[in-house]
């Protein structure tokens, strides 16, 4: 069987995948915890701030991506650039893992939303029937995921658009709406001070994570990266002004202290005078949730395929069907992301906020890798080295772009152990890395043993020469 992924991505479904993949839950639910946290003033500055990073990190994927166009992204390259193999084994799984968690964050309040909707059925039950439908799609071929991302995408963009026209209406129509805004009340634009930006930063960098993505699916387009510089540049220029443009325009028009049932775009559309705006925002937030886990298990899923594939995960994970699906890796990640099915015992909001916080810092530490490995990459292609890896698209500012990157995504990474439960997520953390990293001490040792064992069969099955 060969162990290929399958190669039926074009430009089309390429820009609308990493423009779709990033508009998700993290937007429309996850605003409201900055909100509160940031302050009205401050949520567009950590918005801001958040948009600076993902620019100058984009900037180094498309030199890399365009390079080396791998499934496995960033992880691969850390197996490339640096000799040993534990750095990319712990990104690796760390990576996958805030994968699973994002699945099982969008799981959550997709199901949440639905029985919110349709209460007589229970979330569990929700959970499942999404779980079968993304599992269905990646099991087909990847160009399945190309057409249904793309219809999402084009719904998310047109709800975005639609909410644009609808703030400023507000904002032009109705001074009184402005008035009564959060931007307004002095006690609500920087009700923590800066120590709130700062502790909202990850929360708010979540709603951004995903673009890095297009890093995945260079790996399985059919023009090999080349295409790369190109789409990242339309990415950055449009991600931007969806989040930026639609977070400073919220908090002209948003009350201080408002509670909206699910989301705060359900407050303002009912307020420019939308019939049933609660049910139809709701059910975007439901294609969203559709679209943001199904990007979820095709990034973890190829991660899982590409680790693999580089030895640092089981080989059956690089096994792939007929249409060059990783199916082992899909329906494992779909197995472990059903921990989301313990939102029908805790209270699904509060699951929900703590998944996203955490799963945003391990995408600033991917962040991070991406702008480390621009910097090993370009100054070994500036010695010499892998002539094999042309570079199509050459990121400015060199060195300062990667360095610049790297030193914000390490505040980022920083600014979450300030939040309410900071130490408790550091202590986490910890926990997390050392059981990793005794994880990787036994994966070692047990890939020499394998190694050692084949070596001494191959030269005991080969005749004696004298």
């Amino acid at each position: 069987m060969a162990n290929e992924l399958g190669k039926g991505l074009n430009l089309r479904h390429l820009m609308m995948i990493s423009i779709g993949g990033t508009i998700g839950t993290g937007l429309f639910v996850g605003i409201s915890s900055p909100l509160e946290t940031a302050g009205s003033l401050g949520t567009p500055i950590a918005y801001a701030i958040a948009g600076i990073i993902m620019l100058l990190t984009m900037l180094s994927l498309g030199e890399l991506s365009s390079a080396m166009p791998h499934s496995g992204s960033f992880q691969h390259y850390m197996r490339v650039l640096f000799k040993s193999p534990y750095w990319s084994f712990m990104i690796g799984w760390l990576y996958w893992l805030s994968w699973v968690l994002t699945i099982s964050a969008d799981l959550t309040a997709t199901s949440m939303t639905l029985n919110n909707l349709f209460p007589s059925i229970s979330t569990t039950v929700y959970i499942g029937l999404i779980l079968l439908f993304i599992c269905s799609v990646h099991l087909y071929t990847v160009k399945a995921y190309g057409e249904s991302e793309t219809l999402f995408a084009s719904l998310k963009i047109v709800t975005i658009v639609a909410f644009l026209i609808a703030c400023l209406c507000l904002i032009f129509g109705d001074l009184d709406t402005v008035a009564q805004s959060s931007i307004m009340s002095e006690q609500s634009r920087l009700p923590n001070g800066l120590i709130g930006i700062l502790a909202s930063m990850s929360t708010v960098t979540y709603a951004f994570q995903g673009v890095e993505i297009i890093g995945t699916l260079a790996g399985e387009a059919e023009d090999k990266g080349a295409s790369m510089n190109k789409i990242i540049k339309m990415l950055i220029v449009r991600v931007f002004l969806f989040y930026i443009l639609t977070t400073m325009m919220l908090v002209f028009i948003y009350p201080p202290g408002a509670q909206a049932a699910i989301s705060p775009f359900i407050w303002v559309f009912a307020q420019v005078g939308i019939a049933h705006a609660d049910v139809i925002m709701q059910l975007v937030i439901v294609l969203c949730g559709f679209s943001a886990s199904s990007s979820a298990l095709y990034a973890s899923s190829r991660l899982l395929w590409s680790m693999s594939s580089d030895n640092i995960a089981p080989k059956i994970f690089s096994r792939t069907s007929r249409v060059g699906s990783p199916w082992y890796a899909v329906l494992f990640t779909a197995l472990i992301a059903s921990v989301a099915l313990i939102s029908a015992y805790i209270a699904p909001k509060q699951l929900y906020l703590f998944l996203i916080a955490s799963t945003g810092q391990v995408g600033c530490l991917a962040w991070f890798c991406i702008a480390l490995c621009h910097y090993r990459f370009r100054r070994a292609k500036q010695a010499g080295l892998f002539p094999q890896y042309p570079l199509y698209y050459q990121a400015p500012c060199f060195p300062w772009l990667p360095l610049a990157a790297m030193v914000l995504n390490a505040i980022s990474i920083v600014g979450l152990w300030f939040s309410d439960n900071g130490g408790m997520i550091l202590l986490a953390e910890i926990i997390l890395l050392a059981l990793l990293s005794t994880f990787y001490v036994f994966w070692q040792r047990r890939s020499a043993k394998i190694h050692t064992s084949h070596i001494l069969k191959t030269n005991h099955s080969q005749p004696l020469v004298r």
